[in-house]
């Protein structure tokens, strides 16, 4: 007779199994729910526009409505767009893509516990998997609208750099930064509901001070500030990758890069110790 594995639960802090153990606990419990991430991901896509009446095109209009914000504003003489390489729906596109895996992924996976509602308190599984599942509704966002960027590109008559391929490994640190805060702004939520609309607010203000769908000025206040700005630096050198196949801002993206990879790790951890006093407080 084959011996059943016992699981031992304990009510001692988290802490007291050690760092190693830890973070083999925290992957271990990511393998394991492999499955339950999937389907979780998978309800959550068949139900995201299931009740609404433009469906889908809202992935479309979203960027294109921004676009001509900032080419109203940039007529006005409010907003500089600046010179740039390839005509502006490719630029626009590509770089309001970007900011979307960190405004709307931080938005998301901020109600990522809360959403799943009576599964988060009365069924025992990794939480991590609510959060992990909701970055994959950003991800097939980003697809989509990648999709509409070649076609973009193809009206122009226009093709992307040959450095192109290489567009994942430079998205990563943006999706680990995402993930890092996602995991933070998730447990926050948990407690104060409004964390979501205060991340709303913040992120249709940040997109007008980084040079997302601008270029960045030759002097001013924008300047000094999106000069420390990591995020920044995390979303244009992909968009350079793809429309030039060059990085105007190498060094700058490698601590980016190291600081979004500590954000994650650290978000993590922290999400990790924390989950066993959630479901009282969902």
């Amino acid at each position: 007779m084959k011996q059943q594995e016992i699981k031992i639960y304990s009510s001692e802090s988290p802490y007291k199994q050690g760092l190693t153990n830890i973070f083999k606990n925290m992957l271990r419990n990511i393998i394991n729910s492999r499955e339950l991430i999937w389907q979780i991901f998978i309800r959550n896509f068949k139900a995201r526009y299931k009740q609404s009446l433009l469906g889908w095109t809202w992935i479309f209009l979203i960027p294109i409505m921004t676009m001509g914000t900032f080419l109203l504003l940039n007529i006005s003489g409010v907003i500089r767009i600046g010179e740039i390489p390839v005509p502006y729906p490719i630029f626009g596109l590509l770089g309001f893509s970007l900011w979307q895996i960190f405004s709307h992924g931080l938005s998301v996976l901020t109600t990522g516990i809360t959403s799943a509602g009576i599964l988060s308190n009365q069924i025992n599984f990794p939480r991590e998997a609510l959060v992990l599942s909701s970055l994959g509704q950003v991800i097939v966002d980003f697809l989509i609208r990648l999709v509409l960027l070649f076609i973009t590109y193809l009206l122009y008559g226009l093709f992307p750099s040959t450095w192109f391929w290489l567009l994942p490994l430079f998205v990563l640190p943006i999706l680990l930064l995402t993930l890092g805060l996602g995991f933070l702004s998730s447990l926050l939520h948990v407690f104060l509901r409004d964390t979501q609309n205060f991340i709303n607010v913040a992120m249709d203000f940040f997109l007008f001070l980084m040079p997302i769908m601008y270029t960045i000025p030759e002097k001013g206040f924008l300047v000094k500030f999106n000069k420390y700005n990591p995020i920044f630096f995390l979303i244009d050198t992909p968009r350079e990758i793809v429309i030039s196949g060059t990085i105007t801002y190498p060094f700058e993206f490698f601590l980016s890069t190291i600081l979004a990879v500590i954000v994650f790790i650290i978000g993590w951890f922290i999400f990790y110790v924390a989950q066993s006093d959630l479901a009282e407080r969902i």
